[in-house]
């Protein structure tokens, strides 16, 4: 009986010391994006990615072939905008509210061993893409609320170690710079040098 008395109470005291999961994250992260065809390069813009998390909000900053596009979003509303600078004008675009779950696409299974990113010990997940049959060994935060990425939806905490099938290739993304700081709020927000339009709106732009 005594034995069983002191497993129960290394049981409890474990259970109450577990650690806190936190609802929010402040800071900037910074990935790099690589695949066969793509390699990282540290002077070419188009391989990285920023985000900006501050509480329930959250940015993005991409780079592509047609230039920076900045995704802001209002996490609880989930409403959401892209910013981008058409050369005639600067436009946010209106993104429709997506509906749908792909809570069904992903399957997951835990992996033992960690690795590190951003000189934190992210746990491995391995992770079924069942659109495309493929399962891949990533990694995640789990002390970073998922909530900041739209990648991988279902993941016990951010991905910071990932694959996302994009344009005919498997891209790579992987989390190199990690900085907890108080963030402006300005950063989320729309400019007022930039016309909010709809999608529908902004494929009309680009079809004139």
């Amino acid at each position: 009986m005594k034995l069983i008395f002191i497993f129960l109470t290394l049981f409890l005291f474990a259970c109450s010391t577990q650690k806190h999961q936190p609802s929010n994250f402040e800071g900037k992260l910074i990935y790099s994006i690589s695949s066969k065809m793509n390699n990282p390069n540290e002077n070419d813009s188009i391989n990285h990615q920023i985000v900006y998390a501050k509480d329930s909000m959250l940015r993005i900053d991409s780079y592509t072939p047609i230039g920076k596009q900045i995704y802001i979003k209002h996490i609880p509303k989930n409403k959401a905008y892209i910013l981008m600078d058409l050369g005639t004008e600067k436009v946010a675009i209106q993104t429709i509210q997506d509906t749908t779950s792909n809570s069904d696409r992903y399957l997951f299974e835990k992996k033992i061993g960690k690795d590190k990113f951003a000189g934190r010990k992210a746990k491995r997940i391995e992770v079924t893409d069942t659109a495309y049959d493929t399962t891949i060994i990533m990694n995640y935060l789990p002390e970073i609320p998922a909530k900041y990425s739209t990648a991988i939806e279902g993941m016990p905490g951010l991905p910071v170690n990932y694959s996302l099938y994009s344009n005919g290739l498997w891209l790579k993304y992987s989390l190199n710079t990690i900085e907890e700081k108080e963030l402006n709020i300005d950063l989320f927000g729309i400019p007022s040098d930039h016309r909010i339009i709809t999608l529908d709106e902004f494929i009309e732009i680009i079809q004139n």
